[in-house]
């Protein structure tokens, strides 16, 4: 929470070593994303402790486990069992601990740090099991905001880690403390709570911001905190009534009842339309170029924008946190439209980037000196997900927090917003929810406000399991009354007018309003730990063209789940709306979208294409029988799993440091070594032209000869089997992503992103067709190339990586550490 919790476990590990002469060793385990600010605080404040990170591919930990056992093995009388080691304390991550468990389970660790403990809350989890027997761990510290968030078992779990002989019965636990059911209000267990309490005031020590600002140990700036009330705009509107016309007759059609399954289905389908419609296939206009059409076809998307304009020239720095990925596609698209310098950060990031972003961002200040029509040269804007950039980050730099997107579990935004404000913070701070008008996002701040006050009451300000799955917790009615609420204003305003010229005023006023508030709030707010009243509160989240709101959004969330019961209420619009026509279906982004209109033109073009298609393919096919040439060109497999709606954030995509012609492999396991050319048929000399050529001359023949057949078209993939030549079933996949023209200054293009996708996608399918891994070096469009340009490659590899279920390996040349 930004605290001090690491500066004050690094203070203890100082005093077991140099006031208590306890020579360690220390272990300490922490998520990835945070390491980096581990080492950052050690250097800083315990210089004197010897620290080594225990990360990087198993070929590093392999020589670095050596060269202790190494280290131990010269040592005369030396015993495992207390041995005299080069470092005090090892970082390293949950997941190698339990991955490299047999080398790191041989020492006696004589202090344990477990860091972000939620990990620990399931005493099933392969992490605690692994922990706790394998490990010689007496003495342990588990830092965590989260002792109990879903129920007393996870209390439990962490108890019984620390003190597993006072702790050791679940049951005789879960007998004492009864309270099992979150949703009975708090006052029917006032004395199991009180017991609670007490038996965590003697094995927890609690540091929160109102305590500290009470004792005038820290001192934060003001944090206000405000609600953006947005409009849907027709097009949003149209998708959002679409998404309920297809999908809810389809349920009750499949089966009969409205699933839990389908139902949450289709709030996430919702949420995706009140966020941007271009998230669904075949609303984005041809031919796909930014333009002011991407900011107007969003609501939310008008009041952001209109909210950076004004920060970037009052010279703010700002966090913008959405759930999906492929909203921060979206997002990302908008800043480079507007020419916003950015980062991003999501689940896609590899660590080592990741830490480079928060470099980066976090520079002093946001621009020097800005000369006419630049944008400076320091990022304006972070872009992160909520999941993979809300914790262990120190991102002060920055003084404005946006959710585009809000989680379901509130302690998650919640702990998002503690990236800014935070210790070494000197800015007031600004925090803004972006929220779509009447329509399922509303119930869910609503229902975020009630959770907050619940968690509050048992065990105060605690922080979000990044694991965890609120929307799994949702009831079946609660899912109901979401999509209920709003239709009628929805429905009945669907052929209102919506003019720019009426809009836009009421937008100025709306964002002016809001950003009022960030010196509204005076610093003595922050001792009452929720920072301003319950009155107030409500009026900062509900504050919308300067009214308060609330009282009206509050009857309406009661009509919706009272006076109505949710599931007759949901069967009486699944009939108002009817089915949905076929030219109206939708699925995901800048996909193909069909539609019967026109149909019979359209048909008659078609066939006068396909002939002079076959015309073409004849003289094609005539040419290289003469030749004597066979094509290794790959079909295009279309768009993989068109169907999706959504992406799989699962990491098939490993980065690696090393040659990609060389991969290590198993003796049956088979390969695709991707490489990116031109169509020019000139074979090049260095780099990949040279490692390829090591590898077999038949790969520049087989290159050479198609150029000749004219067989060299940018976006086509040449397929060449070298498993003849290699113990391993090898193909060399060479993707005509550039192209050459001599008449050019520069003769030879950048490499086409549009180009590069399709290559990938041909070669993802062809791996997957024949059960292999894909090798490729780094690719980079042009030289010079920064790291925004990379997250688009990148995000094209994970797109089809994860549809594919391909692993796709990319190789970095290792570089020296003289400098970041």
């Amino acid at each position: 929470m930004g605290l001090g919790k690491t500066l004050q476990a690094i203070a203890l590990l100082c005093y077991l070593k140099f006031e208590r002469n306890i020579s360690g060793p220390f272990l300490v385990l922490c998520p990835l994303s945070v390491i980096d600010g581990w080492s950052s605080e050690f250097r800083q404040h315990a210089s004197k402790l010897r620290v080594l990170q225990y990360i990087g591919s198993k070929e590093e930990r392999a020589v670095f486990s050596k060269g202790i056992c190494d280290f131990v093995n010269s040592q005369s009388s030396i015993s495992w069992e207390d041995p005299v080691l080069p470092f005090d304390v090892l970082l390293t991550t949950y997941d190698l601990a339990m991955i490299d468990v047999g080398f790191l389970s041989r020492f006696c660790w004589r202090y344990g740090i477990i860091d972000e403990a939620q990990r620990l809350k399931n005493f099933s989890a392969v992490l605690y099991r692994t922990l706790e027997n394998n490990y010689m761990m007496p003495r342990r510290l588990l830092l965590t905001g989260t002792p109990i968030q879903n129920n007393l078992s996870e209390l439990w779990a962490l108890l019984h880690f620390c003190m597993p002989q006072v702790y050791n019965s679940l049951e005789d636990f879960l007998k004492a403390f009864p309270l099992t059911d979150t949703h009975v209000p708090i006052k029917e267990h006032d004395a199991d709570v009180d017991v609670l309490k007490v038996i965590l005031n003697v094995f927890m020590l609690r540091r929160t911001k109102s305590a500290l600002v009470q004792s005038k140990s820290l001192e934060l700036p003001s944090l206000a905190e405000v609600t953006i009330m947005a409009k849907l705009v027709p097009l949003q509107k149209q998708v959002y009534l679409s998404v309920l016309k297809r999908e809810l007759p389809k349920v009750l059609k499949e089966h009969g009842i409205l699933s839990r399954v389908s139902l949450q289905n289709i709030v996430v389908q919702l949420r995706k339309a009140c966020s941007h419609p271009y998230l669904f296939d075949g609303v984005e206009p041809e031919p796909f170029e930014e333009g002011e059409h991407l900011i107007k076809a969003s609501g939310k998307l008008m009041v952001l924008d209109s909210i950076l304009e004004n920060l970037y020239n009052e010279k703010h720095r700002v966090l913008i946190y959405a759930q999906m990925t492929r909203t921060l596609d979206i997002l990302q698209d908008y800043l480079v439209f507007r020419g916003y310098l950015y980062e991003r950060l999501d689940g896609s990031v590899r660590a080592e980037e990741r830490f480079v972003a928060a470099r980066k961002f976090c520079a002093k200040s946001i621009i020097s000196e800005v000369k006419e029509g630049s944008v400076g040269e320091m990022p304006f804007v972070f872009l992160l997900t909520t999941r993979a950039g809300g914790i262990g980050l120190n991102l002060t730099a920055a003084d404005t927090v946006i959710f585009f997107e809000q989680d379901w579990n509130p302690q998650a935004d919640k702990q998002a917003l503690q990236r800014a404000h935070r210790m070494g913070q000197i800015n007031p701070v600004l925090a803004i929810n972006l929220v779509t008008e009447d329509t399922i996002e509303e119930v869910i701040l609503s229902g975020a406000k009630k959770k907050l006050k619940l968690t509050n009451d048992i065990i105060g300000d605690i922080k979000f399991d990044p694991n965890d799955d609120p929307l799994y917790e949702v009831k079946h009615s609660e899912l109901q009354s979401m999509i209920v609420f709003g239709l009628d204003k929805l429905h009945s305003s669907t052929t209102e007018a919506f003019t720019e010229d009426e809009v836009m005023p009421q937008l100025e006023q709306l964002v002016k309003g809001a950003l009022e508030q960030r010196n509204k709030i005076d610093s003595d707010d922050l001792i009452n730990e929720k920072y301003v009243s319950d009155t107030e509160l409500e009026e900062n989240l509900y504050f919308f063209e300067g009214q308060d709101f609330t009282p009206k959004k509050r009857k309406d969330v009661e009509k919706t789940e009272i006076q109505e019961p949710a599931s007759r209420a949901l069967k009486s619009w699944i009939e108002k709306l009817g089915h949905v026509p076929s030219n109206q279906e939708i699925t995901g982004r800048r996909g193909k979208k069909h539609s019967l209109d026109n149909a019979s033109t359209a048909e008659s073009a078609e066939e006068d294409r396909a002939a002079k298609q076959q015309k073409a393919e004849l003289r094609k096919h005539q040419k290289w029988e003469n030749l004597g040439y066979r094509s290794l060109a790959v079909q295009d497999p279309g768009e993989i799993a068109a169907h999706m709606q959504t992406q799989s954030d699962e990491a098939k995509v490993h980065f690696v440091f090393g040659d990609c012609t060389e991969p290590s492999l198993d003796t049956n396991e088979s390969a695709v070594i991707f490489s990116v050319v031109d169509d020019s048929g000139i074979w090049g000399h260095g780099g990949m032209f040279s490692a390829l050529n090591r590898l077999s001359s038949d790969i520049q023949e087989a290159y050479e000869a198609a150029h000749t057949a004219g067989d060299l078209h940018v976006g086509d993939l040449h397929l060449i089997p070298m498993h003849e030549r290699c113990k391993n079933r090898f193909w060399i996949a060479l993707g005509i992503a550039q192209s050459y023209d001599r008449r050019r200054k520069t003769p030879r293009s950048d490499i086409s992103i549009q180009a590069l996708d399709v290559c990938l996608r041909k070669a993802t399918s062809s791996a997957a067709a024949i059960s292999a891994s894909i090798h490729m070096p780094r690719i980079s469009s042009h030289a010079g190339q920064d790291s925004q340009e990379w997250y688009a490659i990148e995000r094209i590899l994970r797109k089809y990586a994860s549809q594919s279920g391909v692993h796709v390996y990319v190789y970095y040349y290792k570089r020296s550490n003289n400098g970041d």
